[in-house]
This record gives structure tokens, C-alpha cells and sequence, in this order.
């Protein structure tokens, strides 16, 4: 994972004077040798923040460009950021990729690279060779062309600000609460001509998903589906689980967004199927569970919802898979707390802006950060604090599988008409906004449910019957990962689980409520 940001300034003033230079593992507030602009000073620390193992900044004044990159460094060799490749191109990468060509001893970033060193330059091709999540700027050199985007679903935020009166672009892993920045749609590949100064946001990488309207009212094939849902979940799961390196595993536990219901213990039950059959790996699993102390209420973080069954859950995992050290991460928020963060969290989600964005980016906010409780199978608390930095999510499962209450009593028809428009929002209406937040604590997250090839077959194989109050996952839950009555767990958003929306005595603002 890293952080991209990128400024292209084609007037010259005493504003924006590029100055030649490449620096590498540079601390913040270097990059005012730029002479860039103020605001591209002021994102640095949060773009460093994304990528605490490593910085580069790089200046060219023949371009009018300065690049800023940040790396978490996951995969070896290591590869800095950003990459010049030849004469012709300047990369920035920010993802993971899973390509059958990149074996475990390989980059991701030097997978690309070996594909624009081969002379093979519709870069556009190339990007749709890429398969993960990712986000990306490309320029170049010689035809004096930006190429930037997001992956097909959108899994790494990235956004943009283009003047149409100057020309001047800024790209940005996160932007601030800047007006006149824009969040790229998924799936599209964005290319900016310097000499015409025109934006082309025409090129897709792949078609919209659609989901099937076929039915097997007889449930004649049901099994069978689960099966092969459960093997393609399973091979998502170890892809994202083997691509982190040794050397990680070892020291860095793998960790789970945990509010103990059924898409995040459906995705730890995976994650420890894959820690058994694979030895070399740490069998250490952290469940990350956040609770929020809220004055409305008088709810204290121990009696949230989510806590309550985020215990029970992990005493089933336990139960399910004795040779795992699986730790449940107890992450306490008091409102004292909640109250110094949120306008920082209020920047990072930028454009989202409602009480219920809120109150989900204060919900990630916490449960990615550093700090918790970790109690063992006794209920001992062993340390204060967790070292994971790849993080896996649920988050999809409601998309490809009908989980929201307001999709219970739809017809067929409505039920895939309204699956189909949230799976192709899904970037805009959660993934923006989650990993903007979550990458700040220098931390990674993983979407297995949002794998392409699960996707795909999610939405054009399943039959929409199996879709009415997730029938098809609580099947694989409990038939293939024996989950028992986690599978029968109705859905809970987070921001209710945890408790933190509704904080204050003002209760009765709504989600779609702007902030005030």
C-alpha cells in the first residue's frame, strides 16, 4: 500500500517554480524544497501516514511536476515510489495484485514495470491486465499524457482536481476537505493530454456487474452453488493471505475488521482454514472490534452490541480452530476521544459529508488504529496495544448477497435491479471513504467478497432466490464452516453495533444529514 500525490502546474510564477530533484525517504515538510504550492504541503503528512516505511519526493521542471509517494512495504523485493521506467514513464502504484504471473518472491510494482519496460506501451491494456485493488498515476514522457484511475471496483480511493482554465491537475490517495476535488469512478481510466489540455473519462476497464435474473425456485442447484461459492472464496481469501510476505506474518498478525456477525466471521473462518494448511505462516488472528462510549445513551463501550456478540463469535472460532491463536482485539472509544479525532476523520472522508458517513469513518477509524485490548481464550488481557497492518474486511457481502433489511421484501425483479446499482456504487458509497480513513493508521485492508472473480460469479451465477436475506452465505456459513448460530445473526450496521452514531443528546438527526 502507499500514498500518491501528484501536482502538474504548467505556469510558471513564483508559485510554481519546480526545482529539479529527487529525494529519497524524505521526513514531512521536506517537499516545501518543491516550490510547489501550500496545499501540496499540506497533504504530505497525510500521504506519509499511509506509507510509514518509506518517501520519496520527485521534482521535474521540464514537466512542471512534482510527485509525492509514501509505501507500506508488504511484498520483497522492495520497490520505491514513485518508479521511472526508462525515458518514457513515471509511476505511482498504491495496491495489491494477484496476477498467476506474480509469484510469491515477486513486486507487484515491478510486475508493471517489467509490462511497460517490455516496449508494449498501450498503457491502457496494460491496466486491464491488472488484477486486485490498486490506484495508479502514469505519466508519459514523451507524449506528455497523465493516465490515472482506481481498479474496476474501486478498493483504493483516489482523487482529483483539474482547473479548466489553467490546466493545473492534482491527483490524491486523499485530498482534504478541499473544495472542487472529485473521487474517481471505479473502473475508469482518466487521461489528461498537457498539450490539449483535455480530459478524457471515457475509457472503462470492464462493463457494469449485472446481477442474474435467473431463479431456482426448487433450490435444485443450492448446494452446489455453495460449494463453489466456498471454494472461490477460499482461493480470494489465500491469495490475500500468501501475498503478504513471511516476514510480516511472523511479526504482524493478520487482522479482521470484527463486529462478530456473519460476513466477518465468515472471512476469519477462511483466514484460519488458510493459517492451518500453511505452516510457515504466524497462526495469529487479531479480531478487531471497536466500542464507542455514548453520552446519549449511557452506553459504555463493553455493552455495545457488537462487543456482546464479538465474544460470543470468537468463543466459536476458538472452539472451531484450537490451533489458532486467535485474539480478540477489544478496542474501548470515549467520547473524549471521539470528539479530538473528529475533525480529522471529517477531513479524510472528504467529499462524504453526513452524519452517517461519520459515523462509519469514526467506527474504521478506531478499529484500524494501533490501540485495543487483547484478551486471550481466559479472558486475560495480554497486551494493550496490536502490531497488524493488513487488515481484512466483510464489506461487500450485503452488496452480492441481499443483507440490507430493505431489500427483504422486494421482488425478484426489484431485488436485482437494486443488487445491481449497489455493487456498481459500492466504490463511491463505502470504498472512498473506508480506505481513506482505515490507510491513515498506515494500515491495509483487504476485501475478499470484493474479489473480481467472486464478483463475477456472485452476480451472474447465483441465482436471485438465494439472495433473500443472504440465504446463500448463511448456507455456506453454516454447512461448510459448521458457524452454527453466527449464521442466523441478522445484519447490524456498524455505526449501531458500536454505537457510534447518535453520540450526542441531538438524536434525532438523521443519516443523510449534512455535518453542521
Amino acid at each position: 500500500m502507499c500514498g500518491i500525490l501528484l501536482h502538474y502546474a504548467p505556469l510558471k510564477s513564483d508559485n510554481h517554480c519546480f526545482v529539479d530533484e529527487y529525494v529519497e525517504d524524505i521526513a514531512d515538510g521536506h517537499s516545501q524544497r518543491s516550490k510547489t504550492t501550500a496545499f501540496f504541503d499540506s497533504m504530505v503528512p497525510y500521504i506519509k501516514s499511509r506509507g510509514p516505511d518509506y518517501s520519496s519526493l520527485r521534482v521535474s521542471s521540464e514537466h512542471s511536476t512534482a510527485w509525492y509517494s509514501s509505501v507500506l512495504s508488504l511484498r520483497e523485493p522492495f520497490t520505491s515510489q514513485s518508479v521511472k521506467v526508462g525515458n518514457r514513464f513515471i509511476l505511482q502504484f498504491n495496491g495489491e495484485l494477484y496476477n498467476q504471473e506474480i509469484t510469491a518472491h515477486d513486486n507487484d510494482t515491478q510486475f508493471i514495470v517489467s509490462k511497460l519496460q517490455e516496449g508494449y506501451h498501450d498503457v491502457c491494456q496494460i491496466i486491464r491486465q491488472l488484477s486486485g485493488e490498486f490506484a495508479y498515476t502514469l505519466y508519459d514522457l514523451q507524449q506528455r499524457k497523465f493516465y490515472y484511475g482506481r481498479d474496476n471496483v474501486g478498493k483504493r480511493s483516489l482523487s482529483y482536481h483539474l482547473s479548466a482554465i489553467t490546466g493545473e491537475l492534482y491527483i490524491s490517495s486523499v485530498s482534504g476537505a478541499i473544495p472542487g476535488f472529485k473521487d474517481c469512478i471505479a473502473g475508469v481510466v482518466y487521461v489528461y493530454d498537457t498539450e490539449s489540455k483535455t480530459l478524457d473519462d471515457s475509457i472503462k476497464l470492464e462493463s457494469q456487474y449485472f446481477i442474474t435474473k435467473k431463479l431456482d425456485e426448487e433450490l435444485t442447484c443450492l448446494d452446489s452453488t455453495v460449494e463453489q461459492l466456498y471454494g472461490m472464496l477460499s482461493l480470494a481469501v489465500r491469495k490475500r493471505v500468501l501475498s503478504i510476505h513471511p516476514l510480516h506474518l511472523e511479526q504482524s498478525p493478520v487482522g479482521v475488521l470484527f463486529s462478530g456477525g456473519l460476513d466477518c466471521s465468515v472471512i476469519a473462518a477462511l483466514i484460519c482454514e488458510q493459517l492451518q494448511k500453511y505452516p510457515v505462516c504466524r497462526r495469529t488472528i487479531e479480531l478487531l472490534n471497536v466500542g464507542f462510549e455514548n453520552p446519549r445513551t449511557g452506553i459504555l463501550p463493553q455493552e455495545t452490541p457488537d462487543r456482546i456478540l464479538a465474544k460470543r463469535s470468537t468463543k466459536l472460532l476458538r472452539k472451531l480452530y484450537p490451533e489458532i491463536d486467535i485474539r480478540l482485539i477489544e478496542i474501548d472509544v470515549s467520547y473524549e476521544d471521539y470528539l479530538r479525532v473528529r475533525p480529522h476523520v471529517i477531513k479524510l472522508m472528504y467529499p462524504k459529508n453526513t452524519e452517517m458517513d461519520l459515523s462509519i469513518a469514526m467506527a474504521f477509524y478506531f478499529a484500524s488504529g494501533r490501540m485495543g485490548e487483547v484478551c486471550d481464550s481466559s479472558g486475560n488481557i495480554m497486551q494493550s496495544s496490536r502490531n497488524g497492518i493488513v487488515l481484512f474486511s466483510g464489506l461487500g457481502a450485503d452488496e452480492l448477497y441481499g443483507g440490507y433489511h430493505k431489500l427483504a421484501n422486494k421482488s425478484p425483479s426489484e431485488l436485482k435491479e437494486e443488487l445491481t446499482r449497489q455493487i456498481n456504487n459500492i466504490h463511491d458509497r463505502n470504498l472512498n471513504r473506508d480506505d481513506k480513513v482505515i490507510a491513515d493508521n498506515g494500515v491495509e485492508v483487504r476485501y475478499p467478497f470484493l474479489d473480481h472473480d467472486v464478483i463475477k460469479f456472485s452476480t451472474e451465477e447465483i441465482p436471485i432466490n438465494y439472495k433473500v436475506n443472504k440465504m446463500i452465505l448463511r448456507r455456506l456459513a453454516s454447512h461448510q464452516l459448521s458457524l452454527g448460530l453466527i449464521s442466523d445473526e441478522p445484519k447490524r450496521a456498524i455505526q449501531f453495533g458500536a454505537r457510534s452514531a447518535k453520540m450526542t443528546k441531538d438524536g434525532n438527526k438523521h443519516g443523510t444529514d449534512l455535518l453542521s
